[in-house]
């Protein structure tokens, strides 16, 4: 019996297969890295990528394979949190424009409109600028700047539901505000919100590596792919690998969160999967 690869959920296995890869090198790292971060005595400065420093060394003689590591576990940390804060922003607001009654609605949609609008990295930057440069900083920064888009496909999504006959019928039988929203609205759109908040994962990525990239992401000794990026550009022409390899981590990681909200979004709707 053949199988329909048409059935196949390929961006959900490719997208599955690359996160769970970066989530266990972030695990490996928590116990053990090949050199400690600091250790310039294990090699030379701007050595290639060889048997004893796998993706070669940095301009101090770092090992830059230690530092990738621990920077997928800073890359999980951003891909968990920010999402997480943008939801739990995001989310009451989207709910509260949806049922909130056309001017709240209005008013709710209109600053929606204006935060997606602001470039999300100068906000982020701003944030930064002034909580001061840290890891705990960055993710706060691009949960913020990332809420407005969670709440607007909130609001959307939860208007489509409370139009629906069933929710009309469960409001018009007695059923409170909140136990709509909870019983029927919210396990309805949470599909369509997760697809969301991976695309806001792989936007976090993004952001928090151009923050370290300028110097106002995680300081050292804390490793940063962003900041690995910035460290090589000196060298870039005489040791691409310090520069290469920070940047396939960051698409690798990035592709990965993408091809799974493509495939969550084909098991939501197949249809339109089909039809494009």
């Amino acid at each position: 019996m053949k199988t329909d690869i048409r059935k196949i959920n390929i961006p959900l296995i490719a997208g599955t297969a690359l996160v769970l890869l970066t989530a266990a090198v972030a695990l490996v790292s928590c116990f053990w890295t090949p050199y400690a971060l600091d250790d310039t005595a294990g090699g030379l400065r701007l050595s290639a990528p060889g048997a004893l420093h796998w993706a070669g060394t940095d301009k101090l003689g770092r090992d830059l394979f230690s530092q990738l590591m621990v920077g997928a576990r800073y890359a999980i940390l951003v891909a968990v949190l920010s999402p997480l804060i943008s939801a739990v922003i995001g989310i009451p607001f989207g709910l509260i424009a949806a049922t909130g009654g056309k001017i709240l609605d209005e008013s709710l949609s209109y600053l929606f409109d204006a935060m997606i609008a602001f470039p999300a990295i100068l906000l982020a930057m701003l944030v930064v600028t002034v909580q001061g440069a840290s890891m705990s900083s960055a993710i706060l920064a691009i949960g913020f700047s990332s809420s407005a888009a969670v709440a607007r496909v909130t609001r959307v999504n939860a208007l489509h539901v409370l139009a629906t006959d069933y929710v009309r019928a469960a409001r018009a039988s007695g059923v409170s505000r909140p136990a709509v929203l909870f019983r029927h609205v919210l396990p309805n759109i949470s599909p369509m919100l997760f697809v969301q908040l991976t695309l806001v994962a792989s936007g976090a990525i993004l952001a928090e590596a151009s923050l370290s990239y300028l110097g106002l992401g995680s300081p050292p000794p804390q490793a940063s792919w962003g900041r690995m990026l910035m460290e090589a550009q000196s060298s870039v022409l005489t040791a691409p690998w310090g520069a290469v390899i920070p940047g396939c981590a960051i698409a690798v990681f990035v592709l990965g969160l993408n091809f799974l909200g493509d495939g969550i979004r084909e098991i939501i709707d197949p249809e339109e999967e089909m039809n494009e």
